[in-house]
């Protein structure tokens, strides 16, 4: 058991609360395990519960230890971080995570309302291709995702396997294809029936709702995505470059 150094510069409580993220990392506390309670780690580390409270209570804030009443504080299941610096295409999110698959939920040609139709630069009743798709990770659904795209440009997309391979990757086949520029819309709302249905979530529950349009380097719409993140496993960090 690792030691707490009264005598170093770094405040107490700090280096509790970094013993205890690595025994949660280092799974010695699995998820859904209750950790000791104030008293039984003020007396293990030699320290005031007071110390102890305050790193429990930082861990409980970031989202490592959750106390339930009559329980005590048990280790959370823990959201899955997501860079849209890093990344591009919404599914490819984690799918180097070991437990990460992609179920096809539908995949079919359509008819473009006019909303469609504006958003991809069609004319209303314009045929598009219709994807839906469901992310599951650590064998839990994470999102779904429904993507439209131009039949004309898109066709070759039905000759693949969109549940293992990446659109972004196909699309890039064709340079006139290539989605270059990404335009976001984030909001929050609440779980509807379907997302009850695809992402066993209680109906009301938090939802992270991406609109995306994908564009090619002459500004182009080649693909509209809308994806729905479960609220309670999923987190995004978004870095922003100022340029003076």
């Amino acid at each position: 058991m690792k030691k707490i150094d009264k005598l170093a510069p770094i405040p107490m409580f700090y280096q509790l609360k970094q013993i205890l993220l690595h025994d949660i990392e280092s799974n010695f506390y699995p998820v859904g395990t209750m950790i000791p309670t104030e008293l039984e780690l003020s007396k293990m580390y030699s320290i005031s519960r007071t110390t102890v409270r305050q790193a429990v209570l930082d861990l409980v804030r970031e989202g490592y230890l959750t106390r339930q009443k009559g329980k005590g504080t048990l280790v959370a299941k823990q959201k899955l971080s997501n860079s849209f610096v890093q990344q591009t295409e919404n599914f490819q999110l984690g799918l180097d995570h070991i437990n990460a698959q992609i179920y096809l939920l539908g995949f079919k040609r359509i008819k473009a309302t006019s909303e469609i139709a504006q958003i991809l630069n069609l004319e209303n009743g314009s045929d598009i291709l219709y994807l839906h798709r469901k992310r599951i990770v650590d064998n839990e659904p994470l999102a779904t995702i429904i993507t439209y795209l131009p039949f004309e440009r898109c066709s070759f997309l039905t000759n693949h396997n969109l549940e293992n391979e990446s659109l972004y990757d196909l699309l890039s086949l064709d340079s006139d294809n290539k989605v270059v520029k990404l335009k976001k819309r984030i909001e929050v709302t609440e779980a509807n029936d379907q997302d009850v249905k695809l992402l066993e979530i209680k109906k009301g529950k938090a939802i992270q709702l991406f609109y995306t349009v994908g564009s090619n380097a002459d500004g182009v719409p080649i693909e509209y995505s809308i994806a729905r993140y479960r609220g309670d496993r999923s987190s995004f960090n978004i870095s922003v470059n100022l340029m003076t």
